[in-house]
């Protein structure tokens, strides 16, 4: 069975993009690329792929698509053919001119709880190399991708069985904790790509939990939670670091309402070690919720 091999990109309708400017660039040193007109996405990059982000302008904030990558076309055409044995539709599509291009080819779907998924082989990279403008000394992707996220489930068994068994993910752990239920996968080294939660504290099937970026080192964490601290960022969850993956961290709420983390050192796997557990707290230290 052909698998993902990491995410690739997100893409965000969003009502505010200047404060997503004001964080990600302002604030975290990342790069927007040059719009030619403001009903054009802001494109940001973190590494040298063309970009990661993508913020739709929308009178609406959400997730719009996330996009998984594989290496070789014919691994493409394999996952094109496990989704469409599932019984969901596939949409495949040309990259466009030169001008717009951003992956060599790919396809749409929808997953079963409905969030909007693209696989694309051959990213576009940027021929510059990407150098931080801020604080942050750098980010952690290269083989391991953007970063992971988090999605609530409606029918959370059916969501799991989804991403193991026709998507190719592989099971890092579970945390089971006060109500809640998420289940974490990994596609390459990085402990989680995508965790899966049903639906608690007061979070519905189709909502966007979080998404993460791993910076290099604990200064860089520390140092970004100060900065958004003293600016007045709304936090989510406090400093603390997690049981499962080790990713010392924190949370804001982002301008579209949804929480970005921002961490450091979470645990490679080596799959011919690894042993699944289930946990019963999210958290060894810290992590307190923030009220607002």
């Amino acid at each position: 069975m052909a698998a993902v091999a990491r995410l690739g990109a997100l893409a965000f309708n969003t009502t505010n993009i200047p404060e997503w400017r004001r964080i990600l660039v302002g604030m975290l040193g990342m790069e927007e690329r040059p719009r030619t007109a403001e009903t054009d996405p802001m494109l940001i990059r973190y590494d040298d792929l063309e970009y990661r982000l993508a913020f739709h302008p929308s009178e609406d904030d959400g997730l719009r698509l996330m996009t998984w990558e594989v290496d070789t076309p014919e691994e493409l055409r394999e996952i094109a053919a496990q989704v469409e044995g599932a019984g969901i539709a596939v949409e495949w599509h040309e990259h466009g001119d030169n001008d717009t291009r951003d992956w060599t080819e790919s396809i749409t779907f929808k997953d079963p709880q409905g969030f909007p998924l693209a696989v694309r082989y051959g990213a576009t990279w940027d021929h510059n190399e990407f150098r931080p403008s801020g604080i942050v000394s750098g980010f952690v992707t290269g083989d391991m991708g953007l970063g992971h996220l988090v999605v609530i489930a409606e029918d959370y068994k059916g969501m799991v069985d989804f991403y193991l068994n026709v998507l190719g993910f592989k099971l890092s752990d579970y945390i089971v904790w006060d109500g809640a239920d998420a289940t974490f996968f990994h596609c390459n080294g990085r402990h989680h790509s995508l965790a899966i939660m049903n639906e608690c504290f007061g979070q519905k099937g189709g909502q966007f939990n979080h998404f993460m970026v791993e910076v290099n080192d604990l200064d860089d964490t520390g140092r970004a939670y100060d900065l958004m601290t003293r600016s007045g960022v709304p936090l989510t969850m406090d400093f603390g670091r997690h049981t499962n993956d080790a990713m010392t961290s924190f949370y804001i709420t982002s301008p579209s309402g949804f929480a970005m983390e921002v961490g450091n050192g979470g645990i490679v796997i080596d799959d011919e070690v690894w042993e699944v557990k289930t946990w019963r707290a999210p958290m060894r230290w810290g992590h307190e919720l923030v009220k607002g």
